[in-house]
């Protein structure tokens, strides 16, 4: 039996400026990241702040999302106390009748992007997500 944890053994995806995928006002294009294990990643948000939209009415970002394609949407919880997920079939909750996550397919580019999801209400009738970071990752 190996001693080896399988967490360990994702490759490390950091947040940071270089990577977000936000327009540039000098026409910079950001970067995109790349991974060769399809079972999963690991994020890291360590070092990064997140601008919170002035009169926004929350103060951290709450969901972590994964848009593969047209129609698989994934989600796990974002903790503001917490500074590295893992990204994997154990943790993503299909969303909006998307089929259960079973990992990453070769030549797949998915974008991950971490913001703050609004429940619906009076003055909203749908739940509203406003991105605060996004980034692309390639599956080689």
């Amino acid at each position: 039996m190996s001693s080896i944890v399988p967490d360990l053994e994702y490759p490390i995806i950091g947040v940071d400026d270089a990577h977000w995928q936000k327009i540039s006002q000098e026409g910079e294009e950001s970067l995109e990241y790349s991974i060769t294990n399809r079972d999963g990643f690991r994020l890291s948000t360590q070092g990064f702040d997140f601008l919170i939209p002035e009169g926004a009415g929350y103060s951290s970002p709450n969901i972590i999302q994964v848009i593969i394609g047209k129609d698989m949407l994934y989600a796990t919880a974002y903790e503001h106390d917490r500074q590295l997920y893992t990204i994997n079939s154990a943790n993503l909750v299909p969303m909006y009748g998307s089929r259960r996550f079973t990992g990453f397919e070769k030549g797949q580019k998915l974008i991950i992007a971490i913001g703050h999801l609004s429940p619906p209400g009076i003055e909203l009738p749908q739940p509203k997500f406003t991105v605060l970071w996004a980034g692309v990752i390639n599956v080689l």
